[in-house]
């Protein structure tokens, strides 16, 4: 190579490793700080839009299309309340709707008029109305000299006391929320839609094409969207479902793009991203990774093993426990990764390497070493604490939630905890306690099978006896007693298989004859002489957690202030399922050595990776549009082929499902579905080069409408560009 070649190679990788450097800022931001984003750089990548325009307090902006939804997000596509959010932030509706003889969850479902739309009673969809940093007044009358459990309280009466206030009608929640753990706080009220309807779900082996095998994996060809509406009254109230009810009239919503992306242009999204850990200190990192994720891990592909097991030989058990098993089985996965990615990172190493800078930036200046030097030492201590009942907080929280009848028995122990004399002096459950009751057993028993759950009560006991001595629960040790191996696993069947043939909470029948009888025969009940000895050991845990929790908040808390000395006051908060702005480009990436991906598929790749066995299966309209080459305006004019999803170098997490990925004019470009594989670590650590949001892309979207399903009423209320 030449002089000239290797000067101008030199210069071009300085070009590009300085781009890298400025564009994008990693982060999760506040709407409250977009005016302190770097606009006049996200202009020069693509950016056509103000802050204004985006997030808004006094006019309509881009926020007001933003839907909250049941673990996830989506956004309005039309006047009309056509919401698009992902196929798995929809499942949990369509499974709640499906039958054997209805299977929408395989074959799909579409409604050619608003008319057959289905009601999904389980969810409901937020709007953001307003946000207020309401600091001042959280932290009224808290001081630093009050103990933590002191302080906590103090803090959550003013919590109750500002959301109370903020709420003047029955269409508005208003929470607050905690921000750098506790530094500052905000309002963030919500109006509030309560009659949400089933519009399209594209059939499985569609919005759900790899499942689990390419879970967190890119290259994708998953078509992971769905439709759904939001419905009030005729007089503009969020009541529930009523036949009378009108599609409620956003303020905002997003056209949609059939222009398609190319790689280095801008993106944004914004949605409601869960929970990040970027903040925490090498010593909590480490029990995540010693003993937290493991064990939730071991306990999930417990449950999970056995509720495949039983839906390979029954569809209406896979039907009923579809929701629950791909929810653990994303989760399973996602700890897989950051395990894996916690190793690959030697993320221990660079936080030990972070806190060794920032204590010698505390020795630098001496009042904030008096203030803040201890910090370090007082989190580590805090959590050798923790070690000494974690692992029995883990095992009880799943032990309690994953059998549905211990569910049951534990809210009819509270059920019976309620009952109260009247006026006659009589001992009774109120109108409004048993209304509840009733409510919450029809919803119960919908998707749980007897069978099922005795197995998974059993393996749950099982692994719970497991524990550690000193954390063991006495209410597992009183029914196995010293027994191991397969006396022990003997006598936990024989006593789970008596629990439910004398109980007489294991049918709805059943548990509507108990709510009429009293409260010592309610307690009388196996089932629920169980729960209420389970709820004694959780009892102690749960003290144990919240002195432990009220510490490490405030820690947490005094850690970050001391962070914001070091670092300035405009970091990125953690993620707290608050509306938040991430942005980047469409970006491909090296994931490893040799190894470069690009930032687009295909439905030609959907073809190749066909098997003809789940989850590889390509309906065969599918097949006759991709063999005709009937893509209608949707194939992108180079490649000849209709892209499907694409990645970017966009900031999100669990939350961030089903949030729109926006273009630099405010138009819908693709929905956010998922991260990489290398990146998944990001709850706790990004990595720039690696870090990537999967979306699927609204071409494909709009492909799949038209020629696929013909959907042309759902087509003909979008605005596309």
């Amino acid at each position: 190579m030449n002089k000239y070649l290797i000067q101008l190679f030199l210069v071009v990788a300085l070009f590009f490793l300085f781009a890298a450097l400025t564009f994008p800022d990693e982060g999760m931001w506040l709407m409250t700080q977009l005016e302190k984003l770097p606009f006049s750089e996200m202009r020069k990548h693509g950016l056509m839009l103000s802050p204004e325009q985006i997030y808004s307090t006094t006019g309509t902006s881009i926020k007001d299309a933003i839907v909250l939804l049941p673990g996830g997000t989506g956004s309005f596509v039309s006047a009309e309340g056509l919401i698009i959010t992902n196929h798995h932030i929809a499942f949990g509706a369509i499974q709640s709707v499906s039958t054997v003889e209805e299977d929408y969850l395989k074959n799909g479902f579409y409604a050619k008029s608003k008319a057959e739309e289905i009601s999904v009673p389980t969810y409901t969809a937020r709007m953001v109305t307003s946000i207020k940093d309401v600091t001042s007044d959280v932290l009224n009358g808290v001081s630093d000299t009050m103990s933590a459990s002191s302080r906590q309280e103090k803090i959550q009466a003013n919590i109750a006391d500002i959301q109370n206030k903020a709420k003047t009608g029955a269409d508005m929640e208003c929470t607050v929320s905690e921000t750098y753990n506790g530094v500052k706080y905000f309002l963030y009220c919500y109006d509030v839609v309560r009659d949400i309807r089933l519009v399209y779900a594209p059939p499985s082996s569609i919005g759900n094409y790899g499942g689990e095998v390419d879970n967190w994996y890119w290259p994708r060809h998953t078509g992971d969207f769905g439709f759904m509406r939001a419905y009030v009254a005729p007089d503009g109230k969020a009541g529930k479902y009523s036949k009378d009810n009108v599609p409620y009239k956003p303020r905002a919503f997003l056209p949609v793009s059939a222009q398609g992306v190319t790689e280095n242009s801008f993106a944004m999204i914004l949605g409601f991203p869960g929970r990040t850990f970027r903040y925490r200190t090498s010593a909590e990192i480490q029990l995540s990774k010693d003993e937290t994720l493991p064990l939730v891990r071991e306990f999930f592909r417990t449950r999970m093993d056995i509720i495949e097991a039983a839906g390979k030989k029954d569809r209406a058990v896979e039907i009923k426990y579809a929701s629950k098993w791909r929810g653990m089985a994303n989760t399973y996965k996602n700890y897989e990764g950051t395990l894996e990615g916690m190793k690959r990172s030697n993320i221990i190493s660079q936080r030990l390497d972070n806190e060794k800078k920032f204590q010698e930036f505390l020795q630098s200046k001496p009042e904030l070493q008096q203030k803040y030097g201890s910090i370090m030492k007082d989190i580590v201590s805090t959590y050798e604490n923790l070690k000494s009942f974690n692992k029995k907080q883990i095992v009880m929280g799943q032990l309690i939630g994953g059998s549905d009848l211990l569910g049951v028995a534990t809210r009819f122990m509270r059920f019976a905890n309620s009952f109260a004399k009247d006026s006659t002096g009589e001992v009774k459950p109120s109108d409004k306690s048993v209304s509840d009751m009733k409510e919450f057993l029809t919803s119960a028993f919908k998707d749980v099978d007897a069978n099922v759950d005795k197995e998974l009560l059993t393996a749950l006991i099982l692994k719970a006896a497991d524990l550690p001595y000193d954390q063991h629960i006495d209410a597992v040790q009183r029914i196995t007693g010293p027994r191991i191996g397969e006396q022990r696993e003997k006598v936990v069947k024989e006593y789970v298989n008596d629990l439910y043939k004398h109980s007489k909470i294991t049918s709805k029948e059943d548990c509507e004859r108990l709510i009429t009888k009293s409260s010592d025969d309610i307690r009388d009940d196996d089932f629920i002489k169980l729960a209420i000895s389970l709820d004694k050991d959780n009892a102690q845990v749960q003290t144990q957690t919240a002195a432990f929790n009220g510490k490490i908040g405030m820690l947490r808390g005094k850690l970050l202030a001391a962070y914001m000395e070091w670092k300035g006051p405009d970091l990125y908060p953690d993620a707290t399922r608050t509306l938040r702005l991430t942005y980047g480009e469409i970006k491909s990436y090296v994931p490893r050595d040799a190894v470069h991906y690009n930032f687009e598929t295909m439905l030609g790749g959907v073809m190749e990776k066909e098997t003809g066995e789940d989850p590889f299966i390509v309906p065969q309209k599918l097949h006759e549009l991709w063999e005709k080459k009937d893509f209608g305006r949707y194939a992108d004019p180079l490649l000849h082929d209709v892209p499907v999803a694409f990645i970017g170098n966009l900031d999100i997490t669990g939350g961030n499902s089903g949030s729109p990925v926006i273009n630099g004019k405010g138009e819908l470009i693709g929905v956010a579905f998922d991260g990489n594989w290398e990146a998944v670590v990001g709850d706790y650590l990004f990595q720039a080069p690696l870090n990537r949001s999967i979306n699927v892309d609204t071409r494909y979207v709009l492909f799949l409408l038209d020629k696929f399903s013909n959907a042309q009423n759902i087509l003909s209320e979008m605005v596309i560009h």
